[in-house]
């Protein structure tokens, strides 16, 4: 930030900041100390900070920049070119984390697999998908098959002829899970 721009940034936190006291020599202080960033990035942290807070200070500000800048990087990834050698894509990473940072995203890469129709890719919606090449679900308990004596079904307890549950299971039950694991 030069020193025209920290003039801008003062008068602009000024605005937002009004009780806020400044000085002819506000503006060189904060030029100073904001050296290293940019304007931009400087007068986005002054309206975030100005959301939550009457008074800002330069630190406040560096802090945020900060804060924004590592936001940037949020679901960036860096594809790599094939071609490229370990120096080569240590010297390109850098470089382009350095851009994302500074708000510049690269392009997007280009779709290298034919596009579909919509019309194609929403014809199986709402259809059943194919259940031959589902993998059978694992039978672990007796409770995963239906009871052959009391006609429980799966994941119901067994009865007795009076009506009340059976703290086990009949032994049918065992056998008709012995035989469907056999089958599977």
């Amino acid at each position: 930030m030069n020193e025209a721009e920290a003039v801008a940034l003062a008068r602009y936190v000024h605005a937002v900041c009004p009780q806020q006291k400044f000085d002819e020599y506000t503006p060189d202080a904060w030029s100073e100390v904001l050296a290293g960033y940019e304007f931009a990035d400087c007068k986005q942290a002054v309206i975030e900070i100005a959301r939550r807070q009457p008074w800002i200070a330069p630190a406040e500000i560096i802090d945020e920049v900060k804060r924004l800048r590592a936001g940037r990087l949020d679901y960036f990834q860096y594809e790599p070119d094939p071609d490229e050698t370990s120096a080569q894509f240590t010297r390109n990473l850098k470089a382009q984390i350095a851009q994302v940072m500074d708000g510049h995203r690269p392009p997007a890469l280009e779709y290298a697999g034919t596009p579909r129709p919509v019309l194609e890719l929403a014809a199986g919606v709402g259809h059943n998908a194919p259940t031959a090449d589902r993998p059978q679900t694992r039978l672990r308990s007796a409770l995963d098959v239906r009871c052959p004596r009391c006609s429980a079904g799966r994941h119901k307890p067994c009865t007795a002829p009076s009506g009340r549950r059976l703290a086990g299971f009949h032994g049918s039950r065992q056998d008709a899970l012995h035989n469907a694991q056999g089958a599977a």
